[in-house]
């Protein structure tokens, strides 16, 4: 098997909204957050996010990701390497935590539980959170309906198409999971042709390809529905929002989680 993170990150800037925040994203956090002159934990080393705030702590647990994709440290910011559900972070001692898919990169339930409990336990008492979900929707799609879409121009890029296939072949429970084998394999059976997927939609050759870096993988990720992370979220945090992050392909489904009031437990 390979090791999903250290392939994933060869292919960064091929990658584009849904999978990565654009600016119109990164301006809301701003806007909903006060982080002029906030500690913030970053919960991975999305580079679009690596400005924000006074100083900046970056955790990842791949050290090949913040090698290859963190922009660098400096004086206020600093990136290592870390397990998210175990934070080397004193109690109460953060002003905000913010983050990019991190609920989704964790491989079920109890694990996204368990990282709310941890982000909670690190922010001070007025602390808050902004992290961007990837939710899935209560009603699953058809394989077949997002085919013909895909075909008809009506998917605006192939990283929105890769999400809607995650998202179509999930469990059906509360852990919302697939291996990203799977959604490759999903992919291959619904568009056997590559060629004449780029050629339908105007995609390039190397964004489609982004899809093999899922090959081999054991990697599990999660797209609950924003319902089921909404409860999740409400278990450790007393305000919890829903803020729409943008205008950009499938936008509708990845809203900002902008969470308030931390509960210890």
């Amino acid at each position: 098997m390979t090791d999903h993170w250290d392939n994933y990150h060869r292919h960064w800037q091929l990658l584009d909204a849904p999978l990565r925040p654009p600016p119109e994203t990164v301006g809301i956090v701003k806007r909903e957050l006060d982080l002029d002159e906030a500690d913030v934990l970053l919960l991975g080393v999305t580079p679009e996010l690596a400005g924000l705030g006074r100083t900046m702590l970056a955790v990842d647990g791949s050290a090949a990701m913040v090698s290859g994709v963190w922009p660098g440290d400096d004086a206020c910011r600093r990136a290592m390497t870390g397990n998210w559900l175990s934070l080397s972070i004193g109690n109460a001692s953060l002003d905000a935590v913010i983050g990019d898919g991190c609920l989704t990169v964790v491989d079920s339930a109890r694990s996204r539980r368990a990282l709310l409990s941890e982000i909670a336990r690190v922010l001070k008492p007025q602390g808050q959170v902004a992290i961007r979900v990837f939710a899935g929707p209560e009603t699953f799609d058809d394989l077949r309906s997002i085919e013909a879409q895909a075909l008809a121009g009506e998917v605006g890029n192939f990283h929105a198409l890769k999400w809607r296939i995650a998202m179509a072949c999930t469990t059906n429970d509360c852990d919302r999971a697939i291996e990203v084998q799977a959604i490759r394999d999903a992919f291959d059976k619904n568009f056997p042709d590559r060629r004449a997927l780029a050629a339908n939609t105007g995609w390039s050759m190397a964004s489609i390809n982004t899809i093999d870096v899922y090959a081999g993988s054991e990697t599990i990720y999660c797209f609950a529905t924003l319902a089921m992370l909404i409860d999740e979220a409400s278990g450790c945090f007393g305000d919890v929002r829903v803020v729409p992050s943008g205008s950009y392909p499938l936008a509708e489904r990845c809203p900002l989680l902008v969470l308030g009031s931390p509960r210890r437990r």
